[in-house]
């Protein structure tokens, strides 16, 4: 009795074959994905940096337009605008609204109440970087916004500053009222205060992105700030380049009751 063979062999190399080329499928697919865990991990780090620089380009934009319309106003009716006259830090409506009449911007309607939240709101006021943090929404004591900028030109006309609550630790940086020196208009750094022993500041260009108490953060987290001066420069600084070592540090620009606030 012959048994024919050829035709299982041929069924067992097939076999063999089909194992052999499924096997190679799996180790592809494995250095596929771990050549795509690699590259992601290269990658996504530059994406934040990315994106963070793109953040505070927007942010530095803002500050400008700002600064803008506050020389058109000074141009019109020969002085600075009046600060807000409890708290720099906030921007009140009408003084937005001012500001977007002299840009061809537009503000919401309504009182300040009824306002969208920051992110619904017109991104040419609001520092980008605000949004991220997850705080400084609606309204403050100043019947105004965080918008992440603190307006200091014009400070000693401040109802603060003729109160005694205020004190300008250095005048000769400020922005006067009639514009006649070179000085600071805006700035994205907030207030500095002591809370637990330890010296802390309200701003929101930090090098950690980790959500303090009202985005409250260490001195050694401040990445830097923005500063706008009163003949239209803008300028980026490092925090190496802030004087940060006392109440009498030349960066210190007023002595208010919520903080010491930056220029």
């Amino acid at each position: 009795m012959e048994i024919d063979v050829s035709g299982l062999g041929l069924s067992l190399v097939v076999r063999a074959r089909r194992r052999v080329r499924d096997g190679f499928a799996l180790v592809e697919m494995l250095v596929v994905v771990a050549t795509m865990a690699i590259l992601a991990g290269i990658l996504l780090p530059s994406l934040g940096s990315a994106k963070r620089r793109a953040k505070r380009t927007q942010c530095l934009n803002n500050i400008r337009q700002l600064t803008l319309a506050d020389l058109i106003y000074a141009g019109d009716h020969g002085r600075l605008p009046l600060p807000n006259e409890f708290v720099p830090s906030t921007t009140t409506v009408d003084r937005l609204t001012q500001i977007a009449g002299n840009l061809g911007m537009s503000v919401p309607s309504g009182p300040v109440a009824s306002w969208p939240r920051r992110a619904g709101q017109p991104k040419w006021f609001n520092c980008p970087m605000a949004v991220d943090s997850g705080y400084a929404e609606g309204v403050t004591l100043g019947a105004g916004l965080y918008t992440g900028y603190a307006y200091v030109g014009a400070l000693e006309d401040s109802k603060m500053v003729a109160m005694g609550f205020a004190s300008l630790a250095h005048p000769e940086h400020l922005a006067d009222a009639r514009n006649l020196r070179r000085g600071v208009l805006w700035l994205d750094v907030l207030d500095e205060f002591v809370m637990d022993d330890v010296r802390r500041f309200e701003f929101f260009h930090a090098r950690q992105r980790t959500r303090y108490l009202d985005f409250r953060f260490p001195a050694a987290e401040l990445e830097g700030i923005h500063r706008a001066w009163s003949d239209g420069s803008v300028e980026w600084v490092t925090q190496r380049q802030i004087d940060l070592s006392g109440p009498s540090s030349r960066d210190l620009q007023i002595r208010h009751l919520l903080g010491n606030y930056y220029f």
